[in-house]
């Protein structure tokens, strides 16, 4: 009885573990794309966009994180009726989930490229049930392919309609902000508007990327969402804190360069199409939407202004990330079948 309890208390320890492996992961790559532009555009400091991006992660994970968090957690990988989810008999694999998506995350991250903890999440869940279908069929597990096929769906469009969106909202807000004769007022509006887009992209975040990152521990753990919530969005504010800075950079200034107009442009844009995505429970990029956001915003001063040895890195990353989550996890979990 003591070793039972022994041996499920280092499992919940692991998992714990894992689980603040991916969030601190999202937080370092990910805060870029809440206020890189707003960064990189020199409306506000650095430290002030943390905070920003801190106080409403949380806020969208608790009020919103819910919503991915189903997905992730047991929508993609399902039991026959009647029986558990599988991730709550295979403790050790789905450890192995959140590890394969953070590994490749953090490399990601000390290249300075943002690429999607979503699809890395996405890809990784993937991994592990194919590898049960492979060499467990008597589990009975369920690949959802056509939940997959939306998922990959919104993964396509979400750039395509943030870069729309950002390109939009500049050429609807740019004649109202001209009427503004006095410099100091102009300037007070757009860094209100910043800080604005900031604040909802760190909500679209929260609700987005730690719902993500945490349905996998909601499928093993079950129970409150809400405080599963909170702690995903705890760990990601430590890695906002610690390591984000590198990423922050190469979203606000590597790309294109960036004036208050169009880093607000690019930001609202990116925001408002993730949220959306949210509200259908698709777990989308928000690293992706971001770059499509800056892209629509840059092209509205032509093409020629985006950069495009950076866009190619970004974009190889990108299609690597649900791949090599992928391998990762199928190989991390074979091995944890073994043990």
């Amino acid at each position: 009885m003591l070793i039972r309890l022994g041996v499920k208390l280092i499992e919940i320890i692991l998992m714990v573990l894992a689980g603040f492996f991916v969030a601190w992961n999202i937080g370092a790559n990910d805060t870029a794309n809440c206020a890189g532009t707003a960064v990189g555009g020199r409306i506000i400091a650095y430290r002030r966009a943390i905070a920003v991006v801190v106080i409403f992660v949380v806020l969208g994970a608790v009020l919103e994180g819910w919503k991915n968090m189903n997905t992730v957690g047991t929508s993609i990988i399902t039991a026959p009726p009647g029986q558990q989810n599988p991730l709550t008999f295979l403790p050790l694999v789905t450890v192995g989930i959140m590890l394969a998506a953070g590994i490749w995350v953090l490399i990601a991250t000390i290249f300075g490229l943002p690429v999607s903890t979503s699809q890395s999440m996405i890809g990784a869940v993937m991994g592990v049930g194919v590898l049960m279908v492979v060499l467990r069929p008597d589990f009975g597990v369920n690949i959802q392919y056509g939940k997959l096929g939306t998922i990959a769906l919104s993964w396509v469009l979400n750039p395509l309609i943030a870069a729309i969106a950002a390109y939009l909202i500049f050429k609807m807000v740019t004649p109202a902000l001209r009427r503004i004769k006095n410099l100091l007022i102009l300037n007070r509006v757009l860094s209100i508007l910043i800080i604005i887009s900031a604040a909802y992209s760190a909500y679209s975040l929260g609700a987005n990327d730690v719902g993500t990152s945490t349905g996998v521990i909601y499928g093993y753990f079950g129970g409150s969402q809400q405080l599963i919530a909170l702690f995903g969005a705890v760990a990601l504010a430590i890695g906002t804190i610690t390591f984000s800075r590198r990423v922050m950079l190469t979203v606000g200034s590597g790309i294109t360069e960036l004036d208050p107009t169009t880093a607000f442009s690019a930001q609202f844009g990116a925001a408002i199409t993730v949220w959306s995505f949210v509200q259908f429970g698709m777990p989308v990029s928000t690293s992706q939407a971001i770059v499509g956001g800056v892209i629509g915003a840059g092209l509205t001063k032509g093409a020629k202004t985006v950069s495009k040895s950076k866009m190619s890195r970004i974009v190889l990353a990108w299609v690597l990330t649900p791949i090599v989550g992928f391998i990762l996890s199928f190989t991390i979990g074979f091995f944890m079948l073994r043990v």
